[in-house]
């Protein structure tokens, strides 16, 4: 009997959903929190009497987002650094998600027992758990909390 990709993936079920939702979560936190840190964004431009919308004609990346953030938060609170500090503890957590979804996006190899294999940048074998993964998710929840409590 000849199993083709698509029957060998619907046999593996709850593994594969487990790993599609845990996938599908992580891509929609990231997008939460872009959307999260435009609300704030856009929360300091309208305390400060502008209307402008977020960005030109193609919506900012991350990095633009937090730069952004950084030079409103300056102009507003010059003399507190403090806040300042805060973004860039955040900014460091950003990126370390951003390179674990990276990992994620871009090297993913398939499903193995409890997560799935992904290859780095280096083409090194990675697992990555679904704990993990839930893990880093929840982290992105906390970072878009506290991006709106600056």
């Amino acid at each position: 009997m000849i199993i083709n990709e698509k029957t060998a993936f619907q046999h593996q079920g709850t593994l594969d959903d487990d790993l599609l939702c845990g996938v599908g979560q992580l891509v929609c936190a990231w997008g939460l929190l872009e959307q999260r840190l435009e609300q704030k964004i856009g929360i300091l431009r309208e305390a400060a009497g502008d209307v402008r919308t977020i960005g030109s004609r193609t919506r900012p990346g991350m990095a633009k987002l937090l730069a952004e953030l950084r030079a409103m938060v300056s102009m507003r609170d010059r003399r507190n650094a403090t806040v300042l500090g805060e973004i860039a503890a955040l900014e460091r957590d950003i990126q370390r998600i951003d390179r674990f979804r990276s990992l994620i996006v871009s090297g993913f190899q398939g499903p193995e027992p409890q997560g799935f294999a992904c290859r780095d940048h280096r083409n090194a074998h990675v697992h990555v758990s679904f704990d993990q993964l839930g893990a880093e998710i929840a982290q992105l929840g906390r970072i878009g909390e506290r991006l709106l409590t600056l």
